[in-house]
């Protein structure tokens, strides 16, 4: 998998020597980031905050009843200083109350048990929580966006039942996907028909796929406004493509 993102993200422009920003957001999995690293050795490896944010939950549950206002107010407060990029203060926090926390006593098993969890988690990828930066420039600190994307864009096209891909045709057609989803069919299409005709006018073969001719509707709205503007009948002829 790492070596198929590795050459995904050379033929996309960000070779291993890219002067880019290159940016992986990961779950805390062991292992994932030192395996990452050899494949993208100078990126900026980042811990999803929803995963940060779990850890957190889970403490508070330690703490306080589920569904409390105490619980919120206090997860609440420590996701502020995950995003305020005051992750070491936090951590401090966290030691502190820990170290207060006494041994013995109703629940205090639980709860010290708990903070050692969040502690353990979080203080090995420290350096994977500027999550104050990432905002600053505008980037993703977790990985939902590019979740939802996959589904909107590539699974409710390519994963319908019965459907068999290849490579080359999934990404000739995620291509039109893309184009579709983001508005731009119209401009792509008038793209293409202006290259047929100029193929058509060098004389050159050009495939077509119906024995009708078809106009843009485009063309026809360029062309009617025209004649509107225009009381003469010198407007240059429009080739019609298939």
């Amino acid at each position: 998998m790492i070596a198929w993102a590795r050459r995904q993200a050379t033929k996309r422009g960000f070779p291993p020597d890219t002067a880019k920003q290159v940016l992986v957001v990961i779950d805390g999995a062991k292992g994932l980031r030192q395996r990452l690293q050899e494949a993208f050795a100078n990126a900026w490896f980042v811990l999803d905050i929803r995963h940060a944010e779990e850890k957190l939950w889970a403490a508070g549950r330690a703490f306080h009843a589920e569904g409390s206002d105490g619980l919120a107010a206090g997860v609440r407060e420590r996701q502020t200083r995950l995003y305020a990029g005051q992750a070491a203060t936090l951590l401090a926090q966290l030691r502190r109350e820990l170290a207060a926390l006494p041994r013995q006593g109703p629940g205090n098993k639980g709860k010290r048990t708990a903070l050692t969890k969040v502690l353990n988690y979080l203080a090995p990828r420290l350096d994977m929580l500027r999550y104050d930066e990432l905002r600053a420039q505008d980037l993703v600190i977790a990985s939902g966006q590019v979740e939802g994307a996959v589904r909107h864009v590539v699974g409710e096209r390519f994963d319908g039942a019965g459907m068999r891909w290849t490579p080359e045709r999934a990404e000739a057609l995620l291509h039109l996907r893309c184009l579709e989803i983001n508005g731009a069919w119209d401009g792509f299409f008038a793209w293409a028909q202006r290259g047929w005709c100029e193929r058509l006018g060098r004389a050159e073969a050009v495939r077509v796929r119906t024995r009708e001719p078809m106009e843009l509707d485009t063309v026809k709205r360029k062309r009617q406004r025209k004649r509107r503007t225009s009381n003469t009948d010198q407007s240059p002829k429009k080739c019609r493509a298939a």
